[in-house]
């Protein structure tokens, strides 16, 4: 049987008020994007049009206006009405990204006491590892002060320094080991 590893959720996960601002943000990036792309494209159909010699009502008086296509009043209006939509999701945005901030603080919490167990878990292991290594360490250590009281030559068996992991009686591992005890991991 193949055990399922942990993941850690994501805020959204554990926290509904925390998703909704998610969604309401992503929808207003959507928004956001559509407006973009339609201002542009009026801008663009605004800025390649010929001057207008004289006012769309003019245009209709002469019968001109028959095209089927939209006036320049009309694409001016609409892209008057698209900046200052643009404009409110702008301050949209900005209240949302304040609010999911805010909301993080206790979407954070909760993530955090979902994965306190597993988190515990690990870090134990870790220690107990480490104490392996510390036993396997104090083994070597007295095999090394036999050859050495007994003058042995033993360099051609490749001695190995293990200062990496601090002083034998006080190095790294026992302070790794302290601090996870001092937090109730072990």
């Amino acid at each position: 049987m193949k055990k399922e590893q942990f993941r850690v959720p994501a805020l959204g996960d554990l926290d509904p008020v925390y998703k909704d601002f998610e969604t309401r943000r992503s929808l207003l990036l959507e928004k956001q994007t559509a407006n973009t792309r339609e201002q542009r494209c009026l801008e663009e159909k605004l800025a390649t049009r010929p001057a207008a010699q004289y006012s769309d009502n003019v245009a209709n008086l002469l019968g001109e206006a028959g095209s089927g296509g939209e006036t320049e009043h009309g694409q001016m209006e609409r892209l008057k009405t698209l900046r200052a939509e643009a404009r409110d999701i702008e301050i949209a945005l900005s209240v949302i990204g304040r609010r999911i901030e805010e909301q993080s603080v206790k979407a954070n919490k909760l993530v955090v006491d979902a994965c306190r167990k597993e988190f515990g878990r690990r870090v134990a292991a870790v220690v107990h590892a480490l104490q392996s290594v510390a036993a396997a360490r104090a083994d070597y250590d007295e095999l090394r002060y036999q050859f050495e009281d007994l003058d042995i030559r033993w360099s051609t068996l490749g001695p190995m320094t293990l200062g990496f992991l601090g002083e034998a009686n006080d190095g790294h591992i026992q302070r790794v080991t302290k601090e996870a005890k001092d937090l109730g991991y072990v």
